[in-house]
């Protein structure tokens, strides 16, 4: 929970949250006044630990039973919790004692957000910020705990404009920043961080997360940047972390290994992290000898890095190593079965090696794993046409299509599946798609239907 006027200072957080929980410990009673029980509640519920808020309270109003300011605590915890009746239950009896109370007339805008009557909060947020333009701040939270980022963003620029940016908490920056986003404004997200970073070029938090702002819009050179920077200003390990990573997807390899190496002199748990990143590094360069030699570096140090062990994987395979591959790919899954990757991985060996329906099973696994992975459909479909199955080939192909109907030889499955089909028709008419798309693909469906270079509908595109 966020409160606009929270004024409590660590210190005195951490000195109360240690009597509070050795009182517990001891079973003994303390005194704990309302100031310090908010804050206690705004902890716990702020690390998820509802329970644990719900006792505070509890204790409060054993200690204070007329608090009006206790009682909002425990119905903005019923909401957290969707226990809606509770929290109006008390709202009802808050509202008839102290009807000009603004913070129960904020809990109950609360109340019929959850309830899905929008036009009710709308006006009962309007009003209240008319009285008291305060709570800006606390409706732009109410809406946008509730997932209603529009108009929550509404309230945060209002909030932002009364001062300047280096002034406001930078988590209600990072909260703001996170509606844009969530409305498709990356680029008024982006432009929020860089008037704060105008005003206040050392905080290193909006550095951190313009970063990432720019490596979700691909613009990964603007990342490393923004990562060098919160790096300078912060010496926090985890931006070398993300600046290699930017360096890796703007495909500037070398530099990404430099990057990773620092990081990695960084600790221990970091050295595990980089010496797999470094290994996709040579792998992304095809130099899979030096790859397999920092993969097994991590899994000398960790035998269940599944990352090192998936990269030993892939390079088996690119490799044609595919009993080895198989081997590091049944390593993987059997610390982790439930990771779709490595069943391809697996499934992929065992095609190479001719063992076609362990290939088949080790997919069909995959697929179950991961229902959404287009390629796995694909391949299913790939070894169903291999096996005479045409029907059950274009089954997994209509399903890899809906969901990805772009995909590179879609229009070439079809083709082949239509032709083994007898559908000349359908068939020609995907064959040509797919030479449109890639001009490689016909001589992949005349080595497949070689029977079509003799039929007359095939025959002037086999000539072509």
């Amino acid at each position: 929970m966020k409160k606009k006027d929270q004024t409590y200072s660590e210190d005195h957080l951490e000195s109360t949250i240690q009597q509070y929980e050795k009182s517990i410990l001891d079973g003994k009673d303390e005194y704990f006044d309302v100031d310090d029980i908010e804050a206690l509640v705004d902890y716990y519920m702020e690390n998820g630990e509802s329970e644990k808020a719900l006792k505070v309270v509890q204790l409060g109003i054993s200690i204070h039973p007329n608090n009006a300011d206790i009682k909002i605590a425990q119905a903005k915890i019923f909401l957290f919790t969707e226990k809606a009746d509770e929290a109006e239950l008390i709202y009802e009896y808050l509202a008839t004692i102290e009807p000009d109370n603004c913070d129960i007339k904020l809990l109950g805008g609360e109340i019929k957000l959850l309830h899905g009557e929008e036009t009710e909060a709308n006006k009962m947020f309007s009003d209240l910020i008319e009285e008291d333009p305060d709570y800006t701040c606390d409706v732009a939270y109410a809406y946008y705990d509730n997932f209603f980022y529009k108009e929550a963003i509404t309230y945060f620029e209002q909030e932002i404009e009364k001062e300047t940016l280096k002034n406001v908490d930078v988590n209600f920056i990072t909260d703001a920043a996170f509606c844009y986003q969530q409305l498709g404004q990356e680029s008024k997200a982006i432009a929020l961080y860089e008037k704060l970073l105008d005003e206040d070029p050392y905080c290193k938090e909006a550095w951190y997360n313009l970063g990432q702002l720019y490596f979700s819009a691909e613009n990964y050179d603007k990342a490393v940047e923004a990562f060098d920077f919160a790096y300078v200003v912060g010496n926090d390990p985890q931006n070398l972390l993300q600046k290699g990573n930017a360096l890796f997807q703007g495909n500037k390899l070398q530099t990404a290994i430099e990057t990773y190496t620092i990081y990695g002199e960084t600790g221990s748990d970091a050295r595990k992290i980089a010496l797999v990143f470094i290994g996709e590094c040579y792998e992304r360069m095809n130099d899979y000898d030096k790859a397999k030699e920092f993969y097994e570096k991590a899994i000398s140090e960790d035998p269940n890095n599944l990352g090192a062990l998936s990269g030993m994987c892939i390079c088996c395979l690119e490799q044609n190593d595919y009993k080895e591959g198989i081997e590091y790919a049944e390593r993987a899954i059997a610390i982790d079965p439930e990771l779709p990757e490595n069943w391809m991985y697996k499934a992929e060996g065992k095609l190479n090696l001719g063992n076609v329906d362990e290939a088949l099973a080790c997919y069909l696994k995959a697929s179950e794993l991961a229902p959404n992975f287009a390629e796995c459909l694909f391949s299913i479909g790939n070894i169903y046409i291999d096996k005479g199955d045409y029907d059950k080939a274009l089954e997994y192909y209509n399903r890899g299509s809906e969901i990805n109907k772009d995909a590179d030889k879609i229009a070439l499955y079809y083709a082949i599946t239509f032709f083994k089909k007898g559908d000349f028709l359908q068939s020609h008419t995907y064959l040509i798609e797919s030479i449109l798309k890639d001009p490689e693909t016909r001589t992949i469906f005349f080595d497949i239907c070689p029977e079509a270079k003799e039929d007359s509908l095939f025959k002037n595109l086999f000539e072509k």
